[in-house]
């Protein structure tokens, strides 16, 4: 007869320790990949089974596991026979292949769970997930790295998760993990790994140094923070920066850059002859101020916002474009320029940021235009279902959405008491959200005694975005100037900031970010803290196999719009052979109807895009630059520049140097002066030294060196 003690060990032993759906079941099937959009996670399921992707929708996939069809997925009398178990170990046929080791582990917590009934329990709450490596520097690529996942939980534990970790390399040749972690890094330089626990997703960086001789530190700038923060990168990853850029570079880089123009050439020759230290400070203030670096930007910026979208009412397009203009011209801050577009509203004839919700059709639409161009996130991804790198939500996509219903467009730009968007996740009408942040309160009584508040919540959303402390705000907006001046982002895609997409120098970001908070939000001083910048002022005709580190600069092609016009400015002709006289950069460039701009990479007038680049590597660009109207015309015009140059009698030699001036904002080397002086015939011969002219400026604006800002 078995004592009372004894009993009570035999009940102890029998009990089985609770198994947690959330957080413990899901992981299991995350990391066997049921629910990646391969498989079950897809947007109809496979096989009739659906699983929210990547396990973002626990409580729908418990009812589809547990629930749905009468719960004919689970036997909870013979948990061995139930169909969770069978098919991802292929007991039973399964298109997916072999998911579960039927000897493993997860396989045993997937029974216990189904033996104890399927609870979901609901026991504890993911609280933060990190990743702890063994180094984030890898010399000897013989040498694994562990990395370790440890999840938090409410009851106030940490736990090492690794094993129901997904760990994914960007680059699966360059670095493999296996299912613990351990990590192999193949080739040397700088490789990312995401990590995904239930609906946490980070990054990892790991950095193989390029050379061993990198373990002393270069010689650090005394330039200033953003020069620090670059050589630092460099010495970890093992690079050498490239010398400094001739002054016939950098004032070429400097006026395309800020101006969106071709530097004359007394201007570049005064650069040049100039001595003073700060003279590159000097003409930095000097462009800033000016009416072309006004004109330009408000371009640059008219194309991000959209401003030709509005081109069908040129009285309402005039009026946008015109307060974005006076805006840049004044220096309005960027935060103040976004607060007004976001509450823009009445007559989109007379006031300009009205025209802010012109430019799209719906409130969806509206919220993936805000979201990429205010935060530098491409929500669209949660559309449909949660975002799979990041940790936006269906929620957050059509809260944000729900925000904008009620914005009646038109000839006057309204908000009403009523519109709504349907999630589709629930049928129901979506409750406004500040995505990441909190849903905002809703009055559905149509009644005059509705606060502000909830007859538009723009305003609450508004503050949240141009407020310092927003993550997203600032961030984007100096990672996009970064973009333009130095040819890439800190991060890239520019308008793709997210957990798994992480900067390349997040301690510049970071403190970028923050100056320009701190001297707020004005464009100029960012924009001029990076033209003063060692880094900017670079050399780019080092190695470029690692462009993200800015060891040398970046070669950046023209923005097709930019391209035209300085061709018109080298030959003289503003007129094309569409019979166009108009500059592309301008107001009326933003609706030119030109198939020049569109053979160029010209963006449509419906696009974000700040700086579509002439693609000199397409071979539609290159027939039409060989043979194409863009340059021919120009070249051959007989009121162009160099019929001018011509008629004067000017010899070979001045023609060239006279040239490569307008063209390229130097003087030909010894080498290049050699070879063309030869092609030319002598002066009597006028028939053939003019042609042989028009070829040698024609050769010219077809270089790699014209199209480039170097």
């Amino acid at each position: 007869m078995l004592s009372l003690l004894s009993l009570a060990l035999l009940i102890n032993e029998s009990a089985a320790t609770p198994v947690d759906f959330d957080t413990q079941v899901m992981p299991i099937l995350t990391k066997a990949g049921c629910n990646t959009g391969a498989c079950h996670g897809a947007a109809a399921g496979r096989g009739g089974f659906h699983l929210s992707l990547y396990g973002s929708r626990p409580d729908r996939d418990y009812e589809a596991i547990a629930l749905a069809l009468e719960g004919r997925r689970l036997n909870r009398r013979d948990s061995a026979a139930s169909l969770l178990l069978q098919k991802p170990t292929e007991e039973l046929n399964h298109e997916g292949g072999t998911r579960i080791d039927l000897d493993g582990s997860d396989y045993q917590t997937l029974k216990q769970w189904i033996e104890l009934g399927a609870p979901r329990l609901g026991q504890r709450k993911l609280t933060g997930f990190r990743i702890v490596s063994s180094t984030r520097v890898v010399h000897d690529l013989q040498q694994p790295v562990q990395l370790s996942a440890l999840a938090a939980f409410d009851h106030g534990s940490e736990q090492d998760v690794s094993g129901w970790t997904v760990f994914t390399p960007e680059d699966s040749s360059s670095v493999t993990v296996d299912h613990t972690g351990l990590t192999k890094v193949n080739r040397r330089g700088r490789h990312i790994i995401v990590t995904r626990f239930l609906d946490r997703v980070e990054a990892v960086e790991l950095i193989a140094p390029l050379e061993e001789s990198a373990a002393t530190p270069h010689e650090q700038t005394t330039n200033g923070p953003i020069d620090a923060f670059v050589e630092q990168k460099l010495f970890q990853i093992g690079l050498h920066t490239a010398h400094a850029a001739d002054d016939f570079t950098i004032v070429r880089r400097l006026f395309i850059d800020l101006t969106g123009r071709l530097p004359a050439p007394n201007d570049a020759i005064a650069y040049s002859t100039d001595t003073p230290v700060d003279k590159k400070e000097r003409l930095v203030d000097r462009l800033l101020a000016s009416r072309e670096f006004t004109d330009f930007w408000t371009f640059r910026l008219a194309k991000m916002l959209r401003v030709a979208s509005t081109r069908r009412n040129a009285k309402a397009m005039q009026a946008y474009y015109v307060w974005l203009h006076a805006a840049v011209a004044q220096g309005v801050p960027f935060n103040q320029m976004a607060r007004q577009l976001l509450l823009g509203e009445g007559a989109v004839l007379e006031n300009g940021p009205a025209n802010f919700y012109a430019v799209t059709a719906d409130a969806r639409a509206q919220a993936e235009f805000v979201s990429r161009v205010f935060l530098g996130i491409r929500l669209q991804c949660a559309n449909c279902h949660d975002h799979p790198l990041d940790s936006w939500t269906q929620d957050d996509y059509h809260g944000l959405s729900a925000i904008f219903a009620r914005v009646k467009r038109g000839d006057i730009i309204r908000v009403t008491q009523s519109g709504e968007v349907i999630h589709p996740g629930t049928g129901e009408p979506a409750l406004p959200r500040i995505p990441g942040q909190r849903y905002l309160s809703v009055s559905r009584q149509s009644t005059p005694e509705a606060s502000g508040t909830e007859r538009d919540h723009r305003t609450l959303l508004t503050d949240w975005v141009v407020a310092p402390q927003n993550p997203y705000f600032a961030r984007s907006t100096v990672n996009r100037m970064w973009s333009h001046l130095m040819g890439r982002g800190l991060v890239e895609p520019v308008d793709d900031h997210r957990a798994t997409n992480p900067a390349t120098h997040p301690e510049l970001l970071d403190w970028l970010t923050q100056d320009f908070i701190d001297h707020g939000m004005h464009l100029r001083h960012t924009i001029r803290q990076i033209c003063l910048s060692d880094a900017y002022a670079r050399s780019s005709t080092a190695d470029q196999s690692m462009p993200e580190f800015y060891a040398t600069a970046i070669p950046k092609p023209m923005m097709a719009e930019v391209f035209l016009d300085a061709v018109s400015d080298v030959t003289g002709v503003a007129d094309d052979a569409e019979g166009s006289s108009v500059r592309a950069v301008s107001y009326a460039g933003l609706t030119l109807d030109s198939r020049a701009l569109t053979l160029l990479g010209g963006c449509t007038v419906d696009d974000s895009c700040e700086s579509a680049a002439v693609d000199a590597d397409d071979l539609s660009v290159q027939l039409h630059l060989l043979n194409g109207a863009v340059l021919n015309h120009r070249v051959t015009h007989a009121d162009g520049y160099l019929r001018t140059v011509l008629a004067s009698e000017m010899a070979a030699k001045q023609i060239i140097e006279t040239f490569y001036m307008r063209v390229f904002s130097r003087l030909p080397n010894e080498a290049e002066l050699g070879f063309w002086t030869h092609q030319f015939p002598s002066r009597d011969k006028a028939t053939a030294f003019n042609a042989v002219a028009e070829d040698f400026v024609w050769s010219l604006l077809t270089s790699e060196e014209f199209a480039m800002n170097h």
